[in-house]
């Protein structure tokens, strides 16, 4: 079992997807990003929390009534399978996944999408998105996940 260090510094690691998510299309889900193991070093370090930064290298314009983009934080707890669904694919997650929906102004430009703090175990994770945006991804687009544990 990995120890929890309160008061880490972040560790910031960049998110990489076997199917590019510049191009996400509206409505589409991405495909789960590759793991990222919750612990470093020798195996003794566990991160408590993880935030999602989403950039992208132009402004793009949200879509009209209620656009969204929602994050799932997808669990390998054996180190190595996603749950299925989606496992490796871009399709809805099993229901319960781990999720925080961020709500874009209606029409308004967004060029970064910041998704606050969720709880993570020391096990490895995935990402994935739901673009409700209404508008398709374009340019170049930056996951970064920032693995940290909360001031006590």
């Amino acid at each position: 079992m990995a120890t929890v260090v309160q008061n880490a510094p972040n560790n910031a690691v960049t998110l990489t997807f076997s199917t590019s998510i510049d191009t996400l299309a509206t409505g589409a889900y991405s495909v789960p990003s590759d793991t990222v193991n919750n612990v470093s070093g020798s195996a003794t370090t566990s991160y408590l929390t993880v935030a999602v930064r989403l950039a992208f290298s132009a402004a793009l314009t949200a879509g009209a009534g209620t656009p969204y983009i929602t994050l799932y934080m997808l669990e390998a707890r054996d180190g190595t399978n996603l749950p299925n669904p989606p496992g490796t694919a871009a399709a809805a997650p099993a229901p319960g996944a781990r999720q925080v929906t961020m709500p874009l102004v209606a029409s308004g430009a967004f060029s970064i999408v910041d998704f606050p703090e969720m709880e993570v175990g020391s096990y490895d994770v995935a990402f994935q998105f739901l673009n409700e945006s209404g508008v398709d991804f374009s340019g170049t687009v930056t996951a970064t996940a920032y693995f940290g544990s909360p001031e006590v």
